[in-house]
């Protein structure tokens, strides 16, 4: 037996997305009672106008301030031996293409943006203007450093241009690098704490929001191995964009009010580059959801037995969500089903197809009123909640049933709730890039140890927990 209320909250991370969240939907449903006067239904307009229920009003992505910042825009590019394969004599390369880009992008962005670049190596150098590097990042020269501290890359995003850590730092960060972590056996778990601080906030300051792009280019260079320094691979790609070596696009930004607009005009202009790479998401802080999900309502096919029977209620006021009434028999109740389609953002739909989306979200279904229960008297139960993820949407089924034939049946309200859980899934792009073995040229279209930077900043990124679906569902006696 269900016992007590549950109240789920959630941190938000978008002023944008406050509009009352989905599709609430009551379902009534009326059982036959013995002996003794049932109880009236609720009254929900009365229920929502008590905030009797929990959640009604709350936000998809919860609100974060925005850090005092400049508009600047800062690149920084890794400057080691492995990124010069990228910028081959050859010609054109996604790489190179990336690189204009940059150059070009910071008026686009809202608001307008200065751009200047920072080399990457065992230090972090200070910022120049694209004409003041010698060489310019787009000749191989300007690629001869032994090794890649992004740990450090990262820790200079909150410093301003001065290289001090008072004073409004630079709006938006972009680290440009192969991934190659390359200055101590565990920089990988620095960088991903790095990145970690930043998205949970320090120092008093609001959290920052973060993107990371992967991107497949043209390549032929050579590949220096972290398992054995002493082993140099020569990696030419293919015409056949599986073979094309990937490099990597982290972008931060402390403006929490833009950061979604920006990220998506970048994503827009890379989607033009010529060479057509292939480019894949992680989102460590985007809002998942656009919209209310579609939801439908039935008693399961398969079922036997009475009911349910399903009937929409419109009520007379139009701002008063909607609402379902369920009728169940007395006994030998069918299965309720209960199909969701969430509106996912254009965020988690570059990150994962629908399907891997929807395997993200942990289900959970709990008696929300009234709080307490009464002596004498038979609650409803919704037993056995099954979750199933098809071409539809997410399936749920439950057994309605009833604690006790021979009290007096009374309303019960529950509450669906479907929240994301990062640690249930990887976005499958990373484990296929993923390699633990770079001293071999048949590995070298992957980047070493990536699951190890990025999968424990997924799992314990500010992207869980937020809520896909919040469902009410009210069963009481015919």
């Amino acid at each position: 037996m269900f016992q007590g209320q549950i109240r789920l909250t959630l941190k938000h991370r978008r002023p944008e997305w406050r509009w009352r969240f989905g599709c609430v939907f009551f379902l009534s449903a009326f059982l036959g009672m013995v002996g003794g006067c049932a109880t009236p239904p609720p009254r929900w307009n009365e229920l929502i106008e008590k905030n009797a229920l929990a959640g009604l009003d709350q936000p998809v992505c919860a609100a974060s301030g925005a850090a005092p910042a400049s508009d600047d825009l800062i690149v920084y590019l890794d400057g080691s031996g492995s990124m010069r394969g990228y910028v081959n004599q050859r010609g054109a390369s996604a790489y190179r293409e990336t690189l204009r880009l940059l150059t070009e992008i910071g008026p686009l962005f809202e608001p307008p943006m200065r751009i200047q670049f920072r080399r990457v190596g065992g230090v972090v150098e200070p910022p120049r203007p694209w004409a003041a590097l010698t060489p310019t990042p787009d000749t191989e020269a300007f690629y001869n450093l032994p090794d890649t501290d992004l740990a450090a890359a990262v820790r200079s995003f909150s410093v301003n241009l001065e290289g001090k850590p008072k004073g409004p730092p630079p709006r938006m960060h972009v680290l440009v690098t192969d991934g190659v972590q390359s200055i101590g056996t565990t920089l990988s778990v620095a960088f991903r704490d790095e990145c970690l601080k930043l998205l949970a906030g320090r120092d008093g300051n609001p959290p920052w929001q973060a993107t990371l792009f992967g991107i497949r280019s043209q390549f032929d260079g050579r590949v220096f191995s972290e398992l054995d320094r002493k082993q140099v691979i020569t990696y030419r790609t293919e015409e056949d964009r599986q073979t094309w070596r990937p490099f990597y696009l982290l972008v931060f930004s402390s403006d929490a009010s833009q950061h979604d607009n920006n990220v998506a005009r970048l994503r827009r202009e890379l989607r033009k580059l010529e060479s057509k790479p292939e480019i894949h998401e992680l989102p460590l802080s985007a809002c998942f959801v656009a919209g209310p999900p579609q939801v439908e309502v039935a008693g399961a096919a398969s079922g036997a037995g009475l009911g349910p029977r399903v009937a929409r209620i419109k009520h007379k006021q139009s701002e008063t969500l909607p609402s379902f009434n369920v009728q169940i028999g007395r006994e030998n109740n069918r299965r309720l089903s209960i199909t969701i389609a969430p509106q996912w953002s254009e965020a988690a739909t570059n990150t994962a197809d629908a399907a891997q989306l929807a395997e993200l979200v942990t289900w959970e279904l709990t008696p929300v009123y009234p709080a307490q229960e009464e002596p004498g008297k038979a609650y409803p139960r919704l037993d056995d909640l099954q979750v199933t993820v098809g071409p539809q949407g997410t399936v749920m089924t439950v057994q309605p049933t009833w604690e006790s034939k021979t009290k007096t049946p009374v309303w019960r309200i529950f509450r669906l709730t479907g929240r994301l859980d990062p640690r249930k899934r990887l976005p499958p792009w990373l484990e296929q890039w993923n390699t633990r073995d770079d001293r071999v040229a048949a590995q070298a279209n992957r980047t070493y140890n990536l699951l190890a930077t990025w999968q424990g900043t997924w799992e314990r990124s500010p992207v869980g927990n937020q809520m896909v679906a919040n469902i009410y569902l009210a069963v009481g006696p015919k």
